[in-house]
């Protein structure tokens, strides 16, 4: 299997007949063509640690799986295509969840699971990379890297997945959004290089873990997306 982010983002369309209508049957049976080689193909390459210093944590998709990327715009208008962006590694091709939405998850839950009366001065440490209302030194912050799989569902890495939202009409002629996500079942881990400083490493790490397994992340949390055992 190529590379998955350029097979999503750049091939997906690439044997599509564009002239005339674009919805039609020959297409439709293309993008369903191109939608199986994506979810039964796709192989998982674990993505190396970046540098020596990684800590972290692994945990399991749970059911139903993992959406990220729901903004990226992957759609132009044909029955059975997927309508929604997923993130991927650019070199790799791998699925993954950005380190910037992990910082963004875990700093919107820190005050919620940590129970120090200093949660803001904590905050601002940890994800502001300031002390003292003033920037900390790079090498001492803490630094937030992409999570990856790890580990495959029995050799399944994607999987087709359908939401049907509620429409100006209520229940009648329902419209069913397509879309690619992370099976449940992989293994997930969430790299990081953390440093001692108001909290130690090792706390702020059990802090991560427990925020991660209690709100989950990624789009669709709210009925059960993006939630890990």
């Amino acid at each position: 299997m190529e590379n998955l982010h350029k097979a999503y983002y750049k091939d997906y369309f690439s044997e599509l007949d564009f002239r005339g209508e674009i919805d039609n049957g020959a297409n439709q049976n293309r993008i369903n063509a191109t939608n199986i080689r994506l979810t039964e193909q796709a192989r998982l390459e674990v993505i190396p640690a970046p540098i020596p210093e990684i800590t972290g944590f692994s945990c399991y998709v749970a059911y139903p799986g993992l959406i990220t990327g729901t903004g990226i715009s992957h759609e132009i208008g044909i029955k059975g295509e997927y309508k929604l962006g997923l993130h991927f590694d650019y070199t790799y091709g791998m699925p993954v969840i950005y380190g910037s939405s992990v910082k963004g998850v875990l700093r919107n839950y820190f005050k919620d699971e940590y129970k120090g009366n200093n949660a803001e001065e904590v905050i601002a440490d940890i994800f502001d990379g300031q002390r003292d209302g003033k920037p900390k030194p790079i090498y001492d912050r803490d630094i937030f890297f992409d999570a990856v799989v790890t580990e495959d569902n029995d050799g399944k890495l994607l999987e087709t997945d359908a939401i049907t939202p509620h429409s100006q009409n209520g229940l009648k002629n329902p419209v069913p959004i397509t879309f690619l996500k992370i099976a449940p079942g992989c293994r997930m881990e969430f790299r990081f290089k953390l440093v001692d400083s108001i909290l130690k490493a090792k706390e702020k790490l059990e802090i991560f873990k427990r925020i991660i397994l209690s709100y989950g992340i990624g789009a669709k949390t709210n009925i059960g997306y993006g939630q890990f055992e």
